[in-house]
């Protein structure tokens, strides 16, 4: 016997086709559209192994970001100014150490931060702080960071200065127009951001010594334009060869001499007792004249 379906079976059969069919277009999307949200999402930042730093300090950014620095007080305690010092886009605190260690032997103290997203400066309310290219031109990021710094140095020093490599010079820069330090110096930096880093915050350094070498690109332009947008004091000095950030200071002795004598002469240490000097005591005038001192024996007189 042949069955054969009615017109009302095969209305039916022909919707639930149609039904597969929504159902397949409309779940599609969704899957593709999850699958977008989970290709975005980034990969966490994976935990570098660190020595035990003894003199590592806590404080927060307003915006919540857990900031990581090492504080190393000088000998004058809350009398002796502070240096901030800032470490170039991509590197850490760390390698500021024997910087640190030079400025203490200058009366000094010296608080070196970890920008967030670099060294342990990688968290906010538990969840882990990236690190990406766009803070170097981020008005709500570094600035930050940096305004936090200098008020907990407020609390512990007399007077603020911040040093600061490539990026970092502009927050330097951006530090002594915005009043948050007296001086600072900005070694290899790139001004090309400074406006941008500021945002509204006012972006005229002021006491700003602005140090580069005249063959790493575009160097030596930015230099003249953070000196021509400065208030005095301000100097800009050049260097032969390519050195960079740090390694300027590395390589050239008088790079680094120039740093500390400009930070010295604008917020230098209360100065300090100078050394004994064995002198001789000048004659009084109006004191009665010695006796002769006794005559040695055997004759003559004692030189």
């Amino acid at each position: 016997m042949t069955f054969t379906a009615g017109p009302s079976l095969r209305r039916r059969a022909a919707l639930l086709v149609v039904t597969a069919l929504l159902a397949v277009l409309v779940t599609a999307p969704a899957d593709a559209a999850t699958k977008k949200k989970r290709k975005k999402k980034a990969a966490p930042v994976a935990e570098v192994p660190r020595p035990h730093d003894p003199y590592q300090v806590t404080f927060s950014s307003s915006d919540g970001v857990r900031l990581v620095a090492s504080w190393r007080p000088g000998p004058g305690g809350a009398a002796a100014p502070a240096i901030l010092l800032l470490h170039a886009f991509s590197r850490e605190r760390r390698e500021l150490t024997e910087l640190a260690d030079e400025l203490a032997d200058r009366g000094f103290s010296t608080l070196a931060l970890d920008l967030r997203g670099h060294g342990e400066s990688t968290s906010k309310g538990g969840a882990r702080v990236g690190l990406s290219p766009s803070l170097q031109g981020s008005p709500n990021g570094f600035p930050r960071d940096v305004e936090a710094a200098c008020a907990w140095l407020r609390q512990r020093a007399s007077r603020v200065g911040v040093l600061g490599f490539s990026v970092s010079g502009n927050l330097a820069a951006l530090a002594t127009a915005s009043g948050w330090a007296e001086a600072g110096v900005a070694v290899s930096t790139n001004a090309d951001w400074l406006e941008s880093l500021a945002g509204t915050r006012p972006s005229a350094p002021r006491a700003l010594l602005v140090l580069a070498a005249e063959a790493d690109p575009g160097r030596v332009e930015s230099a003249r334009a953070l000196d021509a947008a400065g208030r005095e004091p301000k100097s800009v000095v050049l260097y032969p060869g390519a050195a960079h950030a740090l390694e300027l200071l590395r390589s050239e002795p008088a790079a680094k001499t120039a740093a500390f004598d400009w930070l010295d002469a604008r917020i230098g240490p209360v100065a300090r007792p100078p050394d004994p000097v064995a002198t001789a005591v000048p004659a009084d005038p109006a004191a009665p004249p010695a006796e002769a001192a006794p005559a040695a024996a055997g004759g003559g007189e004692i030189p």
